[in-house]
């Protein structure tokens, strides 16, 4: 697969990785005749159907699309049944929070080193108006406790091309791509080169203090924005992309000593999840901005801001 030839449309600005998801499956297809992918009831949403390819039936077996059902489980075991001949490569897509009626087959697939892919639209409290019981508030740290699956979540639309890239990189584990509702900015202050290359591995600077280093802010996902433009604030503060946990850890001590210097102990962590994860990284003397509850309805903006997931609250941390 030649990801050079991966292109958005010009005036994508803003844009969630879920629809930057699908523009790159399209592509993906067309130089991928093994790539497959399903929804359980959920393609309208997940954004994953592959257009120019017909819906898998008894009449049509040559469909890339398989319409699962509100089956989630089911799909995931499927998912896991077609990567066992290594042939084909299989996608299944639902909410971040269904993730849980198919943790057994995204466990089977983690611990049978099978190379599926699940696809988790909707990640975090954004979802908003959908309530408490749609916003995966500790879904995201659950998946990274299972071992063997590489959890990626993307902060844009190069870092979801950097994900893609890992995953055809990566043969013998399953996947699970954490991915946006809503629009968040194309970070075209990091070349594209930086965001492509720095998933690959795991996580990398995104934006480098221009003094004597003070203080480390960590993130991923839509939150990324946010750290970037709290720390335009400062000279000595560094932000570090994290959106693969698993291949971060994986890497060389050099590499990880150089994004994460063990000399610099003030860090922030700013993720819409429970902080449970990045104990690791930010240690005892960290300062989490994450979620510990479970939300409410409401809009995007106003949950963000009642869990103090803005940039005026991250810049006090920082401060602090």
């Amino acid at each position: 697969v030649n990801f050079d030839n991966i292109v958005y449309g010009k005036d994508d600005v803003k844009i969630s990785t879920r629809m930057a998801n699908a523009q790159v499956m399209q592509q993906l297809a067309k130089q991928d005749p093994l790539l497959l992918t399903g929804s359980a009831d959920l393609f309208s949403s997940n954004k994953n159907y592959l257009t120019d390819y017909s819906t898998f039936s008894l009449s049509d077996r040559s469909g890339r699309n398989i319409q699962f059902g509100v089956r989630e489980h089911a799909m995931g075991a499927i998912a896991n049944g077609i990567c066992y001949d290594g042939y084909f490569h299989p996608s299944c897509a639902t909410f971040l929070v269904f993730s849980d009626y198919m943790r057994a087959a995204i466990r089977v697939a983690a611990l049978s080193n099978l190379h599926s892919l699940f696809l988790f639209t909707h990640d975090s409290i954004a979802v908003g108006e959908d309530g408490p019981t749609h916003q995966p508030v500790e879904v995201v740290a659950s998946l990274r406790c299972i071992p063997n699956l590489y959890v990626v979540r993307p902060a844009d639309r190069e870092e979801l091309v950097g994900a893609w890239q890992l995953y055809y990189s990566e043969k013998n584990r399953p996947f699970a791509f954490i991915l946006t509702r809503q629009d968040i900015p194309t970070l075209d202050e990091i070349s594209v080169a930086e965001r492509r290359s720095g998933v690959m591995r795991g996580g990398y600077i995104a934006k480098l203090e221009k003094k004597q280093l003070r203080c480390i802010v960590i993130s991923c996902g839509s939150e990324l924005s946010i750290a970037l433009q709290a720390a335009e604030k400062f000279e000595d503060v560094r932000v570090v992309s994290m959106p693969c946990m698993e291949r971060f850890d994986e890497q060389p001590l050099d590499w990880k000593e150089y994004v994460l210097p063990t000399n610099c102990r003030s860090r922030v962590v700013i993720e819409a999840g429970i902080s449970m994860p990045w104990y690791k990284y930010a240690g005892i003397d960290g300062e989490y901005i994450c979620v510990e509850r479970f939300g409410f309805s409401g809009s995007k903006d106003d949950l963000f801001y009642e869990n103090g997931i803005t940039v005026e609250n991250l810049i006090q941390k920082i401060g602090d």
